[in-house]
């Protein structure tokens, strides 16, 4: 599996936080964070869907490519759709691994009085 170097950061657009997982070598294919639990996972799901040009399939486990444009491929076409959804898989593994072994756990709530 190819290495890739990635970095987290947060980013303000039109006064909403997007946490990322950015990989600073080709494909340069970013990963957004959500924060969310089993029972808010839909909507929040949902409102992901809504404001960007991909989506999840909850049916399959698949992530739906609706668009893709950057560097190399300024067009989706049927002869590199294939290429670009396999680096697609290969990045989005390789960022849940380096999210896992990379990002602290957040501490857990502190009962008041304890």
């Amino acid at each position: 599996m190819k290495t890739y170097d990635f970095h987290y950061s947060v980013h303000e657009v039109d006064g909403k936080l997007f946490k990322l997982i950015e990989c600073s070598t080709w494909p340069r294919l970013n990963v957004q964070v959500i924060d969310t639990t089993p029972d808010r996972f839909e909507d929040d799901l949902n409102v992901i869907k809504s404001r960007s040009l991909c989506g999840y399939s909850p049916h399959d486990k698949t992530f739906i490519l609706k668009h893709a444009g950057g560097e190399g491929n300024g067009e989706l076409k049927q002869s590199n759709i294939d290429e670009i959804f396999d680096g697609m898989k290969e990045i989005m593994n390789a960022a849940v691994k380096w999210w896992r072994e990379n990002h602290p756990t957040p501490a857990p709530p502190q009962k008041g009085g304890e």
